[in-house]
């Protein structure tokens, strides 16, 4: 499978690289020919292609999430100071991606930027590899997973709402309810990747949701496990934002199962905190005052309405693409600055 996907990457950049040769030597041989009459000009008419040739390929690039790691963290007490020191720019890495998430909330923004800022004082205090042990333990253990929990909290209740749509139509979708299950799978994971990792390459996008889609069609077959597929997909999502650490899909599907195995927290729905129903709506026109304690109380209905911005499922525009190349740059200057 893995010379598979080799070959069909050479396949993709074959044609893509051929294009770029062909440009940089028709671009090459306009410079030449002009070099002789006006130097200066030719210098000035090299820089403007190469701007407008790398341009496009920089922005393109700036969508893309970090490169996640080959190899697991080591363990407490073993590895060397470079395998520490490895780790902690890694998680610095996705500390700073996660920053940049519009959707997070104030406080834990502020808490990821504190485990940089954390992160940052250490690698300026020329640590030891105890001391890089002790800040990755504190980011894994802290922020990074604080993250995840809120990430999965925010967004659970759509997961679930999917999941009680797909039980009700499963039963008349035309194809089957195989390919009922398969659709819902996949449009689980979709949404979460779009609400937790904003800043991805399509193709990285497509990459996760076939992946987490894949491993949570194998739950049904797992003895011991109650769990719907739809919320595991979602749940893989979540932990597929873990960039520090490799892709292990026996581990990640253990924790996500973990994760849909515990309580709710304090934020959750009613139905999942096992509270009561709310009461059932007044008419309009009967008991709309209240007596208490001798005293006449009107009642009131207070309706709130919640806005919620859906991304758009058709991809980045080149609007987008373009504006991003700003934000590329201020991530780069900052994770270049965050070493320094």
């Amino acid at each position: 499978m893995e010379s598979l996907r080799q070959a069909a990457a050479r396949e993709r950049r074959f044609p893509i690289a051929w294009w770029l040769f062909l440009m940089v030597l028709a671009g090459g041989m306009f410079v030449a020919a002009i070099y002789p009459d006006a130097p200066h000009a030719a210098w000035l008419v090299a820089l403007l292609l190469a701007a407008a040739w790398s341009a496009p390929l920089v922005a393109y690039l700036s969508l893309a999430a970090p490169r996640r790691a080959r190899i697991p963290p080591p363990l407490p007490g073993r590895g060397s100071y470079a395998d520490w020191r490895k780790q902690a720019r890694l998680l610095g890495r996705v500390l700073l991606y996660h920053e940049d998430n519009p959707e997070l909330s104030d406080d834990m923004r502020r808490m990821i930027h504190a485990a940089r800022e954390d992160l940052r004082d250490t690698l300026k205090a020329h640590p030891l590899r105890d001391d890089l042990e002790r800040v990755c333990g504190r980011i894994r253990t802290g922020a990074l997973a604080e993250l995840k929990d809120w990430l999965w909290r925010r967004n659970r209740h759509w997961i679930r709402e999917l999941k009680k749509r797909h039980q009700l139509h499963s039963d008349a979708e035309p194809n089957g309810p195989v390919a009922a299950l398969k659709a819902a799978v996949e449009e689980s994971a979709a949404t979460m990747i779009r609400e937790c990792m904003p800043r991805m390459l399509e193709r990285e996008r497509l990459a996760c949701a076939l992946e987490c889609a894949w491993v949570a069609a194998q739950v049904p077959g797992i003895p011991g496990h109650s769990c719907s597929p739809v919320e595991v997909a979602g749940a893989l999502v979540v932990e597929w934002c873990d960039f520090s650490l490799p892709w292990d899909p026996d581990r990640m599907l253990e924790r996500s199962l973990e994760r849909l195995s515990a309580r709710p927290g304090p934020d959750a729905a009613p139905e999942e905190a096992g509270e009561a129903d709310p009461p059932a709506p007044i008419p309009h026109g009967t008991e709309t005052v209240v007596i208490r304690n001798g005293r006449r109380y009107r009642r009131v209905r207070v309706h709130r309405h919640r806005r919620r911005v859906r991304r758009s499922r058709h991809g980045p525009s080149v609007a987008d693409i373009l504006l991003s190349f700003g934000q590329w740059v201020r991530y780069s200057v900052r994770s270049w600055m965050l070493y320094r």
